[in-house]
């Protein structure tokens, strides 16, 4: 599968001296690891999705950028409807840049990605994805309700994907031989993070302002 390397330039604290200060969090013994029941549920687990077309499917989409001006300037309707327009597209654009990101997380080399905490974060992907998937239609203001707080939900448990992932790349760092393609890697799944957050959050910021 191929990768797209793009700048970390931007990203000044993805560098490995930075990260490899969550190295001493936790350590492990690889062989005694990967011969464990633990890896080889969990394992189970990812590969099992991997036979699932719905993620495939999806990725195969292109994601519909929106411009900060038109999140910003999206006006607020008397009727509430702006909401369920937010949500709509919400329902039709989280699961695609969530895809997208799985995907990046099968292609990571395959001694990265059996680390149980780079592991922990695909499967919390994974579990996103079929959550959202899965979700209801939108269809009207009580089932943008419904998927508000299926949305609150997943970004308290998304909170904390940053600290895994720099503890897990440190965690491995001595079995990476290819630094550019790891540091592409978080370059692009930190800016979809970021996008995803403000999306979400900001639908969520317009659902407190609610009229009425």
């Amino acid at each position: 599968m191929s990768s797209v390397v793009i700048s970390c330039s931007r990203l000044p604290l993805l560098s490995f001296r930075h990260l490899s200060g969550y190295s001493q969090k936790r350590s492990w013994s690889d062989d005694v690891y990967y011969r464990s029941t633990e890896y080889r549920e969990r394992s189970t687990s990812v590969t099992s999705f991997y036979n699932q077309s719905a993620i495939d499917n999806i990725a195969a989409k292109s994601s519909i950028r929106l411009t900060p001006t038109t999140i910003l300037y999206a006006g607020k309707s008397p009727d509430n409807s702006h909401l369920l327009k937010s949500a709509q597209y919400l329902y039709n654009e989280l699961p695609v840049r969530i895809a997208h990101r799985i995907v990046g997380f099968r292609g990571l080399p395959f001694i990265v990605g059996c680390n149980p905490t780079i592991l922990q974060v695909h499967e919390m992907y994974i579990r996103a994805f079929h959550i959202l998937f899965k979700h209801p239609p939108v269809i009207d203001l009580r089932s943008e309700e419904t998927y508000t707080e299926t949305l609150k939900q997943l970004l308290d448990e998304h909170k904390d994907v940053v600290t895994l992932l720099a503890e897990g790349f440190s965690e491995c760092r001595k079995h990476l031989q290819n630094e550019g393609m790891i540091k592409a890697f978080l370059d692009r799944t930190l800016k979809s993070r970021l996008g995803i957050r403000m999306l979400a959050e900001h639908h969520l910021a317009l659902h407190s302002e609610k009229v009425g």
